[in-house]
């Protein structure tokens, strides 16, 4: 299999496994206690142990993880724009059941994205 196509589908996975979680505790973490403050650390570090991982997975290493981490982005971003958008405008309840759970979510999935780029661009060697 292609590896360009491997890291789409690591993308997806990662959208899917993401949004079913989110969907289930975003009630839970965003009603501003303590889990509120240790899901956004977990997230911001989530990706130091992920890229690794997905590296060694498709025989890389974590140093040259940064076009496969846009590659992985593309499709789990497009998703969650869409899931965002839908939620919002009451089509589906993919996120949360509410439009402002729905937002809360997609910011925090868009804040998991951020953060695998900040962990690909430090590891990066040109």
């Amino acid at each position: 299999m292609d590896r360009k196509f491997t890291f789409l589908i690591i993308g997806v996975l990662f959208w899917v496994s993401a949004g079913a979680l989110m969907h289930y505790l975003a009630p839970l973490v965003f009603d501003g206690g303590l889990i509120h403050i240790l899901f956004w650390v977990a997230n911001f570090l989530l990706p130091a142990a992920a890229l690794p991982l997905f590296a060694r997975l498709t025989g890389r290493t974590k140093h040259d993880m940064l076009a496969p981490t846009a590659l992985m982005a593309v499709p789990a971003l497009t998703l969650d724009g869409l899931s965002v958008t839908f939620d919002t405008l009451g089509a589906s309840h993919i996120y949360a059941d509410t439009p402002h759970l729905a937002g809360l979510t997609g910011g925090f999935l868009l804040f998991a994205f951020a953060s695998f780029f900040f962990w690909a661009l430090i590891w990066h060697r040109a």
